[in-house]
């Protein structure tokens, strides 16, 4: 028995480290890409004599220093870590969902209609306007998809001029139909009603129920993409769709239905915005969650669960820009600065083997 448990406890440290070096591969890009980012920032807030911990300090005390920052930090995590999740399922099919933020906008259209044009009990009504907001991105993904194929389309130009399209008709329908009556310089529909608002569990701040949907979201994902039978198929096609076709899997339907996933969680984003912050539908409501989407895919380095921690980053980034604003008189902009050398250096793959031998002939010497 004492051999036997030995063995046991051997296996699960050894299971364990093998965890634990499985996550730091994970972690590892992202997080020399996120310190390099810094830096760089860094030298630019230098060079017009702006000491870079003040911003850093400000960046942190506005998204986690008081009640209404970390509500602040969790209303925007909230959308970034569904776009996030959206656009890695489309990596996983080798598909890019250029066009998320069309199908935000239409689900949005479509989930404020359900909440101010249909009756339903309280419970009821701002869980079928969310799901019928998914309903309407995954249809207006299927576009694109559909034509890719069956006609070999490109799913980035198709998926990114439906936007325009998604744009058009939303504004069209609500200025001719759902318009509000009150409403003057901006283009918005009539309020949802009460019953189908979704509403904040913060005491401050607007933070609902949706912050722990993204997150059982992502991890519900990521076990069916490892787990699952169609998830591996959908791995696999995007990973080598030729060998792929030829071990039998529907390659063409997995890569339709990893769209139509994408488009979905991207039309739940668009309906929560409407019924959730806005209580309606308002033009150009979206202030870039789709782009934002793919810095969290990237920053999540291809695993669905790790876009909590990327977007909950990228929350807080956004949550304490305003801080940086206020308190030091500096343009938000530095934010999108800091953003961008991100995406820079997390899209610099062979940036980890230039380190890793710069570090080896420093040992060397």
């Amino acid at each position: 028995m004492t051999v036997q448990s030995e063995m046991k406890s051997l296996a699960a440290e050894t299971s364990a480290r093998r965890g634990l070096a499985r996550a730091w591969n994970a972690l590892q890009m992202p997080v020399i890409a996120t310190v390099a980012g810094l830096f760089v920032t860094s030298v630019l807030l230098v060079s017009i004599d702006v000491n870079p911990l003040d911003v850093y300090a400000a960046l942190l005390r506005g998204a986690l220093g008081s009640l209404f920052g970390i509500s602040s930090t969790l209303r925007w995590a909230t959308p970034l870590i569904l776009a996030g999740l959206a656009v890695s399922i489309g990596f996983k099919a080798g598909l890019f969902n250029a066009g998320l933020s069309g199908q935000i906008y239409f689900g949005g259209f479509v989930g404020s209609l359900i909440g101010f044009s249909v009756t339903l009990p309280w419970g009821l009504h701002p869980v079928a306007a969310i799901l019928g907001g998914g309903l309407a991105g995954a249809a207006w993904a299927f576009i694109p998809a559909i034509m890719r194929r069956y006609l070999g389309a490109s799913e980035i130009v198709t998926s990114l001029m439906l936007w325009y399209v998604a744009i058009g008709i939303a504004d069209f329908l609500v200025r001719q139909f759902f318009r509000d009556p009150t409403s003057a310089a901006f283009l918005m529909s009539v309020k949802v009603a009460p019953s189908a608002v979704l509403p904040s569990i913060f005491p401050v701040g607007n933070v609902s129920a949706m912050i722990f949907v993204s997150i059982a979201a992502a991890l519900l994902f990521a076990h069916l993409m490892a787990r699952s039978a169609t998830g591996y198929e959908i791995r696999m096609t995007g990973a080598n769709p030729a060998f792929a076709h030829y071990s039998g899997v529907p390659t063409g339907r997995r890569m339709v239905l990893a769209f139509c996933l994408s488009g979905f969680i991207a039309g739940v984003i668009g309906a929560a915005e409407s019924i959730g912050i806005n209580q309606r539908f308002v033009s150009q409501f979206d202030p870039g969650f789709g782009f934002d989407g793919f810095l969290v895919a990237l920053l999540a380095n291809g695993s669905l669960a790790g876009c909590i921690p990327a977007g909950l980053f990228l929350g807080i980034l956004k949550a304490g820009g305003a801080e940086i604003e206020r308190t030091l008189g500096l343009s938000k902009s530095i934010i999108w600065i800091l953003q961008g050398s991100i995406i820079l250096f997390v899209s610099a793959h062979r940036l980890r083997d230039y380190l890793a031998w710069f570090a080896g002939r420093l040992r060397g010497r």
